[in-house]
């Protein structure tokens, strides 16, 4: 039964073909299309656009070229999710591994169906990545606004460009205004629900949130924090 009927196009980098082929077939099943390749020179002759979704191993011929591949294809495609898998598992490894640019890092062996439900979440994220808040791509309180396409951000005269996931963060917030969103929350929908370090990333994210937007970030008047649960967006400042 075809359980992906929209049938994301997924790229399999993998240089064992046991793993390569069993992978393919199971991917296959769920209604993925499917391009294999057994060395990053292969994927190189290919254009970036043409997939959904790519999955690299980390140890292709041998050495961590997979790392390399995956810095490359971030630069050329910011918003395509990538996932690594890699026998890598050191702690060490994996953060070095997002560091390249991954969005998820799965250590061998792994369980076939939580590589799926990994590719899933990932495919999920990026459609939401897509959109717009209600009020559209550019949102606007007091003397603030931010532009969800561009990501670029104002308050009062002075603007600046933000990262991707600063924009999803604040997001988030908007389109939840006036609830408590818990850090966990936040990290399953905008990092994906197995991420490093800790909740602590959210902390720093809100900070430079606040620096961007509040007069004040010691005193923020617009993302509030909740002790012991999360952090609550208003439109209206509130002391």
């Amino acid at each position: 039964m075809n359980d992906n009927p929209n049938k994301d196009k997924l790229c399999l980098v993998e240089d064992d073909p046991t793993i390569r082929e069993l992978v393919a077939e199971r991917l296959k099943s769920k209604g993925y299309q499917v391009d294999l390749f057994g060395e990053a020179t292969e994927l190189l002759k290919q254009k970036t656009n043409l997939y959904d979704l790519y999955i690299l191993d980390v140890l292709l011929n041998g050495a961590p070229e997979g790392l390399d591949l995956c810095r490359h294809l971030r630069k050329l495609a910011p918003t395509l999710p990538i996932l690594i898998l890699s026998a890598l598992s050191d702690p060490n490894d994996r953060i070095e591994g997002l560091k390249s640019g991954a969005d998820d890092y799965l250590p061998k062996p792994f369980e076939m169906e939580e590589l799926l439900l990994r590719i899933d979440g990932m495919l999920k994220r990026r459609s939401w990545y897509g959109s717009f808040p209600q009020q559209g791509s550019t949102y606007t309180w007091e003397n603030n606004s931010v532009n969800f396409e561009n990501f670029e951000g104002r308050h009062g005269y002075d603007t600046f460009v933000m990262s991707q996931k600063e924009c999803m963060l604040l997001k988030l917030l908007v389109e939840r205004e006036s609830e408590v969103v818990s850090r966990d929350d936040i990290l399953n929908q905008v990092w994906g629900y197995d991420v490093y370090p800790s909740t602590r990333t959210v902390d720093n994210f809100i900070l430079r949130l606040r620096r961007y937007f509040e007069n004040d970030p010691k005193r923020p008047k617009y993302i509030h924090s909740v002790r012991g649960l999360g952090y609550k967006f208003s439109s209206k400042a509130k002391e």
